[in-house]
């Protein structure tokens, strides 16, 4: 148990100042790893289809999105065994395994031969990778998240645990930016060796963020407890003991998960194939809101220290429950401009309302021998079952309803209302030392 001494403690400069360090370091590494992850679902909407399985049109494009969401399903495997590691070992050599793995897998991608070269060979390799992939960021951001807000000072610790939430954004950016540089190559250029670039430029990404996260120091809130207070089996313990938390958790990320992933790969299949616009344009408007999210997901973080989480959240809930139908009425409009605000006030501005305090909400659920199991197995779950699932649900909604939006637009709002009453129902541990939960 940690005393008033070590509490007030938390937040002096020096504590402060290696929180800082922490941060750096685990998010320069949250934003390589999230890099390659983003990479797969803007290749999924625009490749993999004719490429990997041989089909065009709506038939190749869901078998994309299906073996985008395999990596969803495989990222609660490795929520429950990297947290499961991450509860016993420590944060950090958790973090190690989950960089490197999934940026060789990555490259792996970019090395594949097509369906027309090695037939039902390509979707199967591919699926595989893919599992990597899910594996490894299974266990990414409760780790990155657990590593700054564990040694963060406990008035902040909203802030700092949103900083490595900032990678997402940025990783996004970063792939999008390569993606649509890319993309800009002559049709017959882009697919038959463009698109491989990005992936195989995690080669060189694996070895720099190795470099820098084998730097990190293990979390304060660990070091604590490891010869005292670990469990045998965290995982198991957490399902036992934490079952409303674990539920709780996936309630929390669901409205959020199906709300991002839409935009940021659902409405890039849908705006250049139902839509007709541009591939490179709506390239550029979404990597235009993912680099605003680099401020506004630490802003969002940084609001809830101040005002608590639950009003932020629920705040970002009912606002974009608001803005679902004006999010499609304003796609369909097909003016770049209108696209633009469209996305922008999605991602950045709502979206980021929910998923900016969600790290330290959800970490504030569970005490810290069984922390890292049960932020992983909640968030992962949540992840897989409705963020994996949202783009292939969307492509399928649209489809059986000719082209109308409405049936997807409430399915988004239902999920949407879960979240928020999950938030207010959830109990309120913003004060407390995360050792004292």
């Amino acid at each position: 148990m940690v005393n008033v001494a070590q509490r007030e403690g938390e937040d002096r400069p020096d504590s402060t100042e290696q929180s800082r360090r922490t941060f750096l370091a685990s998010t320069v590494g949250t934003v390589l790893e999230w890099y390659d992850f983003n990479l797969y679902g803007l290749a999924a909407a625009l490749v993999f289809g004719p490429l990997m399985f041989g089909q065009e049109g709506v038939g190749g494009t869901l078998a994309a999105f299906a073996s985008l969401g395999v990596g969803f399903f495989a990222r609660p495997i490795g929520g429950f065994v990297l947290g499961n590691l991450g509860d016993k070992v420590g944060r950090k050599p958790v973090l190690m395994f989950t960089f490197i793995a999934m940026g060789l897998s990555s490259a792996l991608i970019g090395l594949l031969p097509t369906a027309a070269q090695i037939g039902v060979w390509a979707p199967i390799l591919l699926c595989l990778l893919r599992i990597v992939q899910g594996f490894a960021v299974g266990g990414e951001f409760a780790g990155a998240t657990l590593m700054t807000m564990e040694s963060a000072p406990v008035r902040r610790r909203g802030f700092f645990g949103a900083l490595p939430s900032m990678g997402t954004g940025a990783g996004f950016v970063l792939a999008t930016v390569v993606f649509a540089l890319v993309s800009a190559l002559p049709d017959e250029q882009f697919l038959s060796w463009g698109w491989r670039i990005p992936f195989l430029g995690s080669v060189v990404l694996v070895v720099f963020g190795a470099v820098v996260r084998a730097r990190l120091p293990e979390t304060r809130a660990f070091t604590d407890i490891k010869d005292t207070e670990t469990e045998r089996r965290p995982i198991l313990t957490a399902f036992a003991k934490h079952p409303k938390a674990i539920l709780r958790t996936i309630g929390l990320v669901m409205g959020g998960a199906v709300w991002g992933y839409l935009i940021q790969t659902f409405s890039l299949s849908y705006g250049t194939s139902d839509l007709g616009l541009d591939r490179t344009l709506m390239l550029w408007v979404i990597g235009v809101a993912a680099a605003l999210e680099m401020v506004t997901i630490p802003f969002w973080g940084w609001v809830s220290d101040r005002v608590g989480r639950k009003k932020v959240i629920v705040t970002g809930v009912v606002l974009t429950a608001l803005f679902v139908f004006p999010f499609f009425w304003l796609l369909n409009t097909r003016e770049p401009w209108l696209i633009f605000l469209a996305v922008v006030i999605g991602l950045p501005v709502l979206k980021d309302m929910i998923f900016g305090p969600q790290a330290a909400f959800a970490a504030e659920m569970f005490r810290s021998s069984v922390r890292f199991s049960g932020v992983s197995a909640g968030r992962e779950l949540g992840g897989a079952l409705f963020g994996g699932s949202a783009p292939y649900i969307a492509t399928a909604l649209i489809a059986v309803s000719a082209g109308a939006v409405w049936p997807l637009a409430l399915y988004i709002i239902i999920t949407l209302v879960i979240t928020g009453v999950t938030v207010i129902t959830a109990p309120d541990n913003q004060d407390k030392d995360l050792n004292e939960i």
